[in-house]
């Protein structure tokens, strides 16, 4: 008996430190949810549904996967979208199939210098012309080849994991005896499994406002070589109604101001900007547009400048057209100024400042004009380009894109620049002087900027961070040491979304409030929130992944469900969310 209990105790001890090294090979691991927003997965009962980088995405194609000998094989074309998806930054993978050939396939990816050679029924496969056998062979089933996914992905430099019917694409090995691994793997698998289609886009409709009880939406007819578009409103449970409106209205670009809609309309040929009040029902025309027609272009912008009313009125196609900025007087249009493309536009006293995007000459491109006059001149450091935002990354690459508009502060003008002719110089932001146009470089290279009362807040171009200095560029705290994706000031709070992890290319993060008298920061959610609200109705978020749906934070600081469904659009009001859903038509509301 006493021997018994030896080797019972002997083998119970090798047992468990046979289990502690798995653990510690295992711990070695990431969970799934520490990794989640950077994989790319795929169920085997395949419902053109996937999670693409923590978001619930629909995927169409007549796609089917199979298994052969335990081995999961992969539709070409599926294949090559799916490690594309797997990093953003890896290159694009061309998938070459030649009808002459119609047994090999080809999967390229010219920024990575990489090949890979597969033939059907082959068992060896070429990555830049090195052998590699395969445990088997690509497939022609049905007529189409597909591929064994897991050599292929490994010979596409991708981890992959099999776990409970889910294929896991990602950079980083995966530990699937976590226990937070497999008890989300059973919700990914849930929201994988509906298969929902979306709403038809001929059915679905834009909510544009709230007023009162009652929602306004614009719903869209395709014709065969046209469109047309109408305005609705629905109060409550009863019908929805469709508003008679003068002409062949346009809503693209329109703007709620007041709690008026700013819309084009034409009536006997000549376009006309028209405005609906959505207290009485009513619309009347603001102004005819010269000899401008809906058909030359489209409504770029328009705006309240000091009380005054400015429309930007763009014509022709992108690369050749070109816009003109109008100020109301009396009932007409008077022409101010043009550009190639206005970037950003503000008024102080009688001038207009204004950036212009011009692809055959970025630099010089910061103006002022005169209003009383009509003079206008270039400011600021001619070797500078304004209003545009300039990145260049460690392997040589550069990125640009819009930034904030011009802000104006006690007789300096804040906008970001950069020198052109210094091919290593990143956006900061600077002012310049309207007295003596002289400008000054008050940050370190920035991604975004605000002035909030006498600071400036800005988004730290490298980190991420949230920082702040005064509006001489003094001064200078970092608020937050998260990377921030958006952001949003609202009365004493700074609400944004950021997370841990230097990745430029995230789309989702936690959402936190930073209090700017306390300076004390709060985590709002832990979900992965793609996009939140702010406003008089108090605070929504929008949440990805596995717990997808729309959220209020309540008084006490919680999170409460309003639907748990994919959302399609969202719309903030005074009294509440305006929402529509993928996989519902209708028009939802929540306070």
């Amino acid at each position: 008996m006493k021997n018994a209990l030896k080797i019972l105790t002997l083998a119970l001890t090798l047992l468990l430190a046979g289990t502690s090294i798995v653990w510690a090979e295992e711990s070695g691991k990431k969970s799934l949810d520490q990794v989640f927003e950077k994989t790319v997965i795929v169920p085997f009962d395949y419902h053109e549904k996937v999670f693409l980088h923590g978001k619930k995405t629909d995927v169409y194609g007549d796609y089917k996967l199979y298994q052969k000998n335990g081995r999961v094989l992969v539709p070409i074309r599926l294949m090559g979208y799916l490690a594309d998806q797997v990093d953003p930054d890896g290159g694009y993978w061309q998938v070459t199939w030649d009808s002459q050939k119609p047994n090999d396939v080809i999967l390229s990816n010219y920024q990575l210098q990489k090949t890979v050679k597969l033939k059907v029924n082959n068992k060896t496969m070429y990555i830049n012309n090195e052998p590699k056998t395969l445990d088997i062979a690509p497939q022609k089933i049905g007529g189409r080849i597909v591929l064994p996914l897991r050599s292929t992905a490994e010979a596409l430099g991708k981890n992959i994991d099999w776990l409970n019917g889910l294929i896991i694409l990602g950079n980083e090995p995966l530990d699937l005896q976590n226990p937070q691994t497999l008890e989300i793997a059973e919700r990914i698998k849930g929201q994988l499994a509906d298969k929902r289609k979306e709403v038809d886009f001929e059915k679905r409709v834009n909510p544009i406002a709230k007023y009162e009880n009652t929602v306004y939406y614009i719903k869209t007819r395709y014709l065969e070589t046209d469109q047309i578009e109408e305005l609705y409103s629905k109060t409550a449970n009863e019908p929805e109604v469709k508003i008679a409106l003068p002409g062949e209205k346009r809503f693209a670009n329109y703007r709620i101001i007041n709690d008026e809609l700013y819309y084009l309309s034409t009536i006997d040929g000549q376009s006309e900007l028209h405005i609906f009040n959505f207290a009485d029902n009513k619309s009347r025309k603001l102004c005819a547009l010269g000899d401008w027609h809906v058909d030359d272009g489209w409504l770029a912008n328009m705006e309240y400048l000091n009380n005054d009313f400015y429309i930007i009125l763009h014509s022709g196609d992108l690369t050749m057209g070109w816009e003109r900025l109008y100020k109301l007087e009396d009932g007409s249009l008077k022409e101010i100024t043009g550009a190639k493309s206005f970037i950003s536009l503000a008024r102080a006293g009688d001038c207009i400042y204004y950036t212009d995007f011009h692809p055959m000459g970025w630099s010089n491109n910061l103006y002022q004009v005169d209003l009383k006059t009509g003079e206008e001149k270039a400011i600021g450091d001619p070797d500078f380009t304004y209003g545009i935002s300039r990145r260049i990354y460690d392997d040589g690459s550069v990125s640009y894109g819009k930034n904030s508009d011009i802000q104006i502060r006690d007789d300096y003008l804040y906008t970001v620049g950069y020198r052109e002719t210094d091919q290593k110089d990143k956006s900061s932001v600077y002012t310049i002087n309207l007295k003596d146009k002289t400008p000054t470089r008050v940050t370190p290279p920035v991604r975004d900027f605000w002035l909030v009362e006498d600071n400036i807040y800005y988004i730290d171009l490298e980190t991420g961070y949230l920082v702040r200095v005064d509006l001489e560029g003094n001064n200078k705290m970092t608020l937050v040491e998260k990377r921030i994706i958006n952001i949003k000031f609202y009365n004493e709070n700074i609400y944004y979304t950021a997370i841990k992890e230097n990745d430029r290319n995230a789309e989702l993060g936690k959402l936190y409030k930073y209090n700017l008298i306390s300076g004390q920061e709060t985590k709002l959610s832990d979900k992965s929130v793609s996009s939140f609200f702010v406003g008089r109705a108090g605070v929504f978020y929008q949440a990805e992944g596995y717990d997808l749906g729309l959220y209020k934070i309540n008084e006490s600081g919680r999170s409460l469900s309003i639907v748990d469904d994919s959302i399609y659009s969202t719309l903030l009001t005074d009294s509440g969310m305006v929402y529509t859903l993928h996989y519902r038509d209708g028009v939802f509301t929540a306070k």
